[in-house]
């Protein structure tokens, strides 16, 4: 399905990577505060200086957009357009002075994910895709990779410190399935696999503003991403992620998943 959207939200979401990756790479590796939140994941003033600005600047291009963030309240989340922002994805990296770390850009059009934007910010690579329209890795085409089965497949997780034992237990025999599976790869995974280096990604514990960007980007691109379920991503998916760069590997990986414990 194509997507047409207005003509000023593409230009606005590079403005606002733009705005992120500024902001951030300023003050990298620097002196800041830093706290544990209730899920003992940290955040930084940045995190939120960050996302307050961005909110700020879709206030005053789109007044009427929704926002939806991770360090503050959602923003007309009933919006016709709501954007998914995640400032700082990779924040314990960021913390660490490891160069890992990114923007997460999503937008949801009624209750269809048609945007994705992922900004890689030490490495100045941005990959941007809307759906129905294709995506690109600093403006030039991509695409996933064709790949005929998960044993020929590399796949990529955040790692077991990032999510909880169950979901853990009940990825491992797919992530055992596929001939590689990578861990760490955070704000570069979805890329790589909209670009066709890695084949396939499966997650737990996304918030909206994480899966809204990579939803979308992977559609974009040509792929497909659904819950563990198969279901399409939305407003309120219960924070699993599979992506694969070739649809053909979509069944066979949720079959895994269903059998899994």
């Amino acid at each position: 399905m194509t997507t047409t959207l207005p003509t000023e939200i593409a230009p606005l979401a590079h403005v606002l990577a733009d705005t992120a990756r500024a902001m951030l790479m300023e003050s990298f590796q620097g002196s800041y505060t830093t706290e544990i939140k209730g899920d003992a994941s940290p955040v930084t003033e940045f995190d939120r200086a960050v996302e307050r600005r961005l909110r700020e600047m879709i206030a005053e291009a789109r007044p009427n957009d929704g926002v939806i963030g991770e360090e503050f309240p959602d923003h007309q989340a009933d919006a016709e357009f709501v954007w998914a922002i995640d400032p700082l994805d990779g924040t314990k990296y960021y913390v660490t002075g490891i160069s890992l770390f990114g923007t997460l850009i999503g937008l949801r059009h009624g209750d269809r994910y048609v945007m994705g934007l992922a900004d890689h910010s030490a490495r100045s690579d941005r990959w941007f895709g809307v759906v129905g329209q294709g995506a690109g890795l600093n403006g030039t085409p991509i695409a996933p990779r064709t790949c005929s089965s998960l044993a020929e497949a590399t796949a990529s997780s955040t790692g077991p410190g990032a999510t909880n034992r169950h979901d853990w237990k009940r990825m491992r025999p797919l992530q055992r399935a596929c001939r590689w599976c990578m861990f760490g790869a955070d704000i570069t995974d979805i890329g790589s696999l909209a670009a066709g280096d890695i084949d396939v990604i499966v997650d737990a514990q996304y918030g909206e503003d994480d899966w809204a960007a990579c939803a979308a980007l992977v559609e974009a691109a040509g792929g497909r991403a659904t819950d563990w379920d198969g279901n399409p991503h939305g407003p309120g998916s219960d924070g699993t992620l599979l992506a694969v760069g070739d649809p053909g590997l979509l069944e066979p990986a949720l079959e895994i998943l269903a059998c899994s414990p």
